[in-house]
């Protein structure tokens, strides 16, 4: 190693691009700290790409506050299931993916992701509210939702 020697040297790999050379102190530093650049970037995607527990709680609080007394519009979301998703989604709370929505029947919507334990059971009573629709099926309907925490 010698300071002799420049930065940045010709690749040897058949390009004609110039890369750090680990000859000189300056060049080994750079690999050294683009190597930790990279790495750390990685550690934060890794943080920032994963639920948890308070997130999900968060979310999932905030996604009952907006849908209760809301439309469902069934041509916008052709099921409950994917509007409570996406008003988790949209709580700012988290990663926008993971959460897993499943209807269980009854009106109870359970949410869950792959990165923590905790569960959550959401309540939903729909009424439809459009006078003579074509079809019950495509009726606009107001939501009543309530959430507890825990499976359903």
């Amino acid at each position: 190693m010698s300071d002799d020697e420049p930065v940045f040297i010709r690749s040897k790999w058949g390009t004609n691009r110039y890369v750090y050379n680990p000859n000189n102190p300056v060049g080994l530093a750079l690999i050294a700290i683009t190597l930790l650049v990279g790495l750390g970037a990685l550690v934060i995607h890794e943080f920032e790409s994963t639920w948890s527990e308070g997130e999900l709680r968060d979310a999932v609080r905030s996604a009952n506050r907006t849908l209760d007394g809301g439309i469902h519009d069934p041509y916008r979301h052709f099921s409950i299931s994917s509007q409570i998703q996406d008003a988790i989604e949209q709580s700012g709370e988290g990663p926008d993916r993971g959460v897993e929505v499943d209807e269980e029947g009854d009106g109870l919507y359970e949410i869950t992701t792959v990165d923590t334990k905790g569960e959550f059971c959401m309540r939903v009573t729909a009424t439809i509210t459009e006078k003579d629709p074509v079809s019950e099926i495509f009726a606009e309907r107001t939501l009543r939702t309530s959430v507890t925490e825990g499976p359903c």
